[in-house]
């Protein structure tokens, strides 16, 4: 049984930690692929005194530990927490630069914990799996995750990730959710406070990226909202340059809202420009 209290998150500054013994590492699940290949990540160092704060979620005392060791000594701050509520009680009193997130959970699936951080926040989730399949990971990309690790991993590969998707999001600290509003455009309304979409008096799922866009397209409804303009506001932080996720993401958008996909009535292609909503 892990040894940490229910309900206490704990920190670690950075620095070189003390150890009484050697490293704890975390057992090994049966079936476990180790990954290997690390993409084209350079490792930089951080900016003198630049210290972010990572948010460690999982529930193997041994993983905790053995982050927030090596992450304290990258110089990161990092805070743990054991399962899905204290990781979302953390990340509203931390206010994290990044989420570490595992897949298994005792109290909710890592999956779930997501949508809900996802929900409310920006911060960036790299999602840490022992599955040896790729369901969990193209579920947890789709749904906006930063970035994906499989367990047992390196440290070296964990750290470089980290720093890779910090980059990209210019290291700035995570900003508050915006202000609360609603749309009510044509058949759909959307609250952008509890982050939900009805449809003809449907309540309907919609991913991260999906409800940005559909509130984007809402706030222009009436006029042309451009393939660059989606890009910029939805994925400057990734630098896309292959705008089919954009395509991807109308696809889905139409089948959750039209009636007819095929014939749309509200989310129209305007060719060779962009998108508008029609009401």
């Amino acid at each position: 049984m892990d040894g940490t209290a229910r309900g206490a998150v704990t920190r670690s500054r950075s620095g070189p930690p003390r150890r009484s013994g050697p490293r704890t590492r975390p057992p090994e699940r049966p079936g476990a692929p180790v990954t290997l290949a690390l993409r084209e990540v350079e490792l930089q160092a951080l900016p003198p005194d630049a210290h972010p704060t990572i948010l460690v979620i999982d529930g193997d005392a041994g993983t905790r530990e053995s982050l927030a060791a090596d992450l304290s000594i990258e110089g990161f701050d990092v805070v743990t927490a054991t399962d899905g509520a204290e990781g979302l009680a953390a990340l509203v009193a931390a206010r994290p630069s990044l989420v570490l997130l595992d897949m298994f959970l005792s109290d909710q699936s890592g999956l779930a914990v997501f949508r809900q951080i996802a929900a409310t926040s920006p911060v960036p989730v790299i999602m840490v799996t022992a599955k040896d399949d790729e369901i969990d990971a193209v579920l947890a990309l789709e749904a906006g995750a930063a970035d994906h690790v499989t367990k047992p991993f390196r440290h070296r590969e964990l750290t470089a990730r980290v720093r890779a998707v910090l980059r990209r999001v210019g290291q700035q600290p995570v900003p508050a959710p915006a202000p609360a509003g609603t749309y009510s455009v044509g058949p759909v309304r959307l609250d952008t406070a509890l982050r939900e979409a009805v449809v003809r008096n449907v309540r309907v799922d919609l991913s991260r990226k999906e409800f940005d866009l559909l509130a984007l397209l809402l706030s222009e409804s009436g006029h042309v909202v451009t393939r660059d303009q989606c890009m910029e506001r939805l994925w400057s932080e990734h630098r896309l340059s292959d705008s089919r996720t954009l395509d991807t993401h109308i696809k889905r958008l139409r089948k959750k809202i039209e009636l007819d996909p095929a014939t749309p009535d509200h989310i129209i292609t305007v060719r060779g420009i962009g998108y508008r909503f029609r009401p």
